[in-house]
């Protein structure tokens, strides 16, 4: 387990110098059986489609790997159809894009961290929000040279790890809300793991730049996840490459980013979406604990 702030960073400068292959390796898991290639987004046919609901219910995220557009934003909003309604952040552009760059607020302390070329701490996204966005989707426009890994931990694995090691402090975790407060002024007041119609879903964040108010019921328990999610060994580890867009259940995983140069230029285009669309009927949030 992580125990310190120091270990953390050694662990990420470590990351940051490994190449694919070995990034795989240490992940786990194929990486072939969690990317979808198509051609363009609008233009997705009905088996590729099922295929990405497979992966999506599977595996709780998605690589879809996209051939090069003109503009390639038109990749990520097609996906509105099959995700459903845009959700909004404070800093999203007209059509709900927010531009994750590193923007030379590296020492900042008030600003979001997606504008940074820092450690993102593994979390779910609009854990702000009174209702957060079911489907992240992160397209990647331009990849940094070194660093800047993407990392998704389950939220199955956290609740399996608590059951069989801290099974009071998990029951803690559903009935002891946390206060979370952004940047942009948004406040939020729910438990880590809730239950509804037998799917749990967790919500879970821990940065230097937001606010959070923790029960002393559940503060063992929130350091613990803390300490699992920022450990390497329990992350699937993925650099995205240009025209790839992740999608994640954002009910299910969490995610965050390894830190890169402060000289190079990364960018990615993030979207949030509710879940609601027609296809809404293929597509399972949560997970039901095994």
């Amino acid at each position: 387990m992580l125990t310190d702030n120091n270990r953390m960073v050694n662990t990420d400068d470590f990351l940051s110098s490994l190449d694919d292959k070995e990034i795989f390796e240490a992940s786990k898991i194929d990486i072939s059986q969690v990317t979808l290639k198509i051609r363009k987004v609008a233009e997705i046919s009905e088996p590729e489609q099922q295929r990405l609901f497979e992966i999506f219910n599977k595996f709780k995220f998605v690589i879809l790997e996209c051939e090069p557009l003109p503009n390639p934003l038109e990749n990520l909003l097609a996906l509105k159809k099959i995700f459903g309604s845009v959700k909004r952040h404070y800093r999203s552009d007209e059509n709900g894009i927010v531009p994750v760059e590193n923007l030379g607020n590296s020492f900042a302390t008030t600003v979001p961290i997606s504008t940074t070329n820092q450690i993102h701490p593994i979390h779910t996204d609009g854990s702000a929000d009174i209702d957060p966005p079911k489907v992240v989707a992160m397209q990647c426009e331009i990849p940094s040279q070194n660093g800047g890994f993407s990392q998704i931990v389950y939220g199955e694995s956290v609740y399996k790890y608590l059951m069989e090691n801290h099974p009071q402090e998990l029951q803690n975790l559903f009935t002891n809300p946390v206060t979370i407060t952004n940047v942009g002024g948004k406040t939020d007041t729910r438990a880590i793991f809730v239950e509804q119609k037998g799917r749990i879903s967790i919500t879970f964040k821990a940065d230097s730049v937001v606010s959070i108010a923790i029960p002393t019921q559940i503060e063992k328990a929130f350091h613990i996840i803390k300490n699992y999610v920022n450990n390497p060994n329990n992350q699937f580890i993925y650099k995205l490459k240009a025209n790839q867009i992740l999608l994640l259940d954002n009910t299910s995983v969490l995610h965050g980013r390894t830190s890169f140069p402060d000289h190079e230029f990364r960018k990615l285009n993030r979207l949030w979406f509710d879940g609601i669309s027609e296809y809404s009927h293929h597509l399972q949030f949560g997970f039901t604990p095994k």
